[in-house]
Order: structure tokens, then C-alpha cells, then sequence
């Protein structure tokens, strides 16, 4: 067990970073075999961040019912909004199971994501309904990174290093959506060739074993 853990762990953190414009729109979402894995993985932990209504928040307030999680930021042009508007199809299919779940996005450029930033941005539409953003500051917000093993780079927009205080630069980040417990714990990953149909299938699974 800790074994299959310890690898669900690694192939988490070997994703490569995905740049915030895809080389090749039309493979986003592709459908490929979504894993199913087993055992807990050292996912998730203790965090204090900020919402989008301006109310600070720990980890607990992710417990009670389980939760689909994506790390992004406001102004990703691609990446971001195509695997949230994934979370929210999946919303879709599953009808009434799907308000039995959590939607967040936490950001990775908590210095441009301010509370009003994420606040306007985590009602576009076809986003999931519901759903609930999460800033904070840099030391809260890589401090949720790593609980998570979420990586995240800041890029210049002519490909080269970010000078201090600019604020025209893209963030390169982990393309994962979390599947977390109502317990907090890791349940499992989707990744950016797992389709709307793999996730609600996926999570209903989850929702029935629960329910016996």
C-alpha cells in the first residue's frame, strides 16, 4: 500500500509543467485512461488562504463532502479555463450528484489573483456553479503548493526571466485536477486527457461507495 502511495505521489510531481497556451489546443481534453488509484497518498494537508468572499480559511473548510481542486491563476489564457470548464461538464453529467461535491480553484500568482480578481473570475460561465477561488499570500499560497505537490514557474511573456515588480509575465504550472474526500484525503487525479466523462463517472463512484 504505501508502495502504490508513494507512486501515485510520483507521477503526480513528474508531470511537466504546462505552459498557459497550448501548443495544441485541440488535444486538450482528449480522452485517455483515467487512474484509478489506490491507497492514501501524502496529498493535502494544512493550509490558510483567503476566499473569494474575503473570509480566511484552513483546510477544514474543505471537509464534509469531497472536492475536485485545480491550482491556476486568473489570467491563464488556455490551460485554466478549459480544465475548469472540464469540471464544470462533468457538473453537468452527474445532475444532482454533482452539487454533492466541492469545486475549488486555488491560485498560483497570488500576487496579480486579489480577492476581486478570483471573485469575478470563478463565476464565468461554463465554469462549475459554485465555484470558490482561493488566495492568499506568496508564503500561504506555496505553502498550499506543496501539500499538494503542485509546481509553478513564473515566465516572462518573451520566454526569458521576470523582472521584480513586473506584473507582464504567464505562470507555467501543474495541469491537475484533485479528487479529495469529504474527509480531506486524497482520493485521485485527473489529468488534462481525462475527459468530463471520466471525472463524473469517477466521482460517482466515489459517491456510491459512501453511500453503502
Amino acid at each position: 500500500m504505501k508502495f502504490i502511495s508513494k507512486l501515485i505521489v510520483a507521477s503526480i510531481a513528474g508531470f511537466a509543467l504546462a505552459a498557459c497556451q497550448a501548443e495544441d489546443p485541440n488535444m486538450a481534453g482528449v480522452s485517455g485512461k483515467t487512474v484509478i488509484s489506490t491507497g492514501t497518498a501524502a496529498i493535502g494537508g494544512e493550509f490558510t488562504l483567503t476566499d473569494h468572499t474575503g473570509d480566511v480559511l484552513t483546510e477544514e473548510a474543505l471537509l464534509g463532502k469531497p472536492h475536485l481542486i485545480y491550482f491556476g491563476f486568473a489570467y491563464c489564457p488556455d490551460i485554466c479555463p478549459t480544465s475548469l470548464q472540464k469540471m464544470g461538464a462533468a457538473q453537468q453529467l452527474m445532475g444532482r450528484a454533482g452539487d454533492d461535491i466541492g469545486y475549488v480553484l486555488i491560485t498560483v500568482d497570488p500576487e496579480r489573483d486579489t480577492v476581486e480578481q478570483i471573485a469575478q473570475y470563478v463565476t464565468a460561465d461554463p465554469f462549475p456553479k459554485g465555484l470558490r477561488g482561493f488566495t492568499g499570500t506568496v508564503e500561504q499560497v506555496e505553502v498550499v503548493k506543496a501539500a499538494y505537490k503542485v509546481t509553478s514557474i513564473k515566465r516572462a511573456m518573451d520566454g526569458g526571466l521576470v523582472e521584480p515588480g513586473s506584473t507582464d509575465y504567464t505562470v507555467d504550472h501543474s495541469d491537475i485536477i484533485y479528487f479529495m474526500g469529504a474527509d480531506g484525503k486524497f482520493v485521485d487525479f485527473f489529468s488534462s486527457r481525462s475527459t468530463p466523462q471520466d471525472i463524473a463517472v469517477r466521482v460517482r463512484q466515489e459517491l456510491m461507495k459512501s453511500d453503502k
